[in-house]
């Protein structure tokens, strides 16, 4: 048996193939123009509870360090590393980094 007659055998067997398609979907167009108003609120004035820049460090003392910080590749040098910092934005509000 060739293949050409495998294939006719196998097609006589399942039956024709239909091809399946999808639903049809009915079209939608484009939208109309339209015109629209809408009431203008104006924004809020005010502080916003924000944290005001630039930030300052007024003193250096307050900072706090973890124990051990980042070692180096070779394992010689230990770098300090900042665990905390206070600082005081431009209305004079602390801020904890």
């Amino acid at each position: 048996m060739s293949d050409s007659e495998l294939l006719r055998t196998l097609q006589a067997l399942v039956g024709p193939e239909g091809r399946k398609s999808l639903n049809v979907l009915e079209p939608r167009g484009a939208l109309s123009g339209k015109r629209v108003s809408i009431a203008y609120t104006k924004p809020k004035t005010g502080t916003g509870g924000g944290i005001a820049s630039p930030l300052i460090e007024t003193n250096g003392a307050l900072r706090t360090w973890w124990p051990n910080g980042p070692i180096s590749t070779d394992g010689l040098i230990v770098f300090p590393a900042i665990k905390a910092l206070k600082l005081q934005d431009a209305n004079s509000a602390m801020v904890d980094v």
